[in-house]
């Protein structure tokens, strides 16, 4: 089991404090995962590794992406998605996919969704490369 160590002096020390020091020490861990969109019957496969922090040249958005990830601790389902964005009801589907270390820990995700835009309004910047 691994110890966050933590000095605290004094008394009143807020909450605030110590809750700005814990994603801190997240992301000083290194993290790398692989993201790939696969099109319909894998016609095209784009793909993309990250490394954060730091390799992240392969991604237009990759460090946002990096700290997007972070705050879903990397699981993909929980990211908030964008509710106002309209998409049409083309089918051309995509296959989005995630797997790598995450916080030391294996992670994986992956979904198909009906079309292009259904993916960006989901995942946002994520698999925009």
């Amino acid at each position: 089991m691994m110890r966050l160590p933590l000095l605290i002096t004094g008394v009143g020390l807020s909450a605030g404090l110590v809750l700005t020091a814990i994603p801190a020490y997240g992301a000083a861990r290194p993290n790398a995962v692989v993201l790939t969109v696969t099109a319909y019957g894998n016609s095209s496969l784009k793909m993309v590794t990250l490394q954060c922090p730091g390799l992240t040249r392969g991604h237009p958005y990759g460090e946002v992406v990096c700290v997007v990830i972070d705050a879903v601790d990397g699981n993909l389902d929980r990211l908030p998605g964008d509710p106002g964005r309209r998409c049409s009801e083309k089918r051309d589907p995509v296959t989005a996919t995630m797997y790598g270390l995450w916080r030391n820990r294996t992670v994986g995700w992956q979904k198909t969704f009906p079309n292009a835009c259904a993916l960006a309004a989901k995942t946002g910047p994520v698999f925009r490369f």
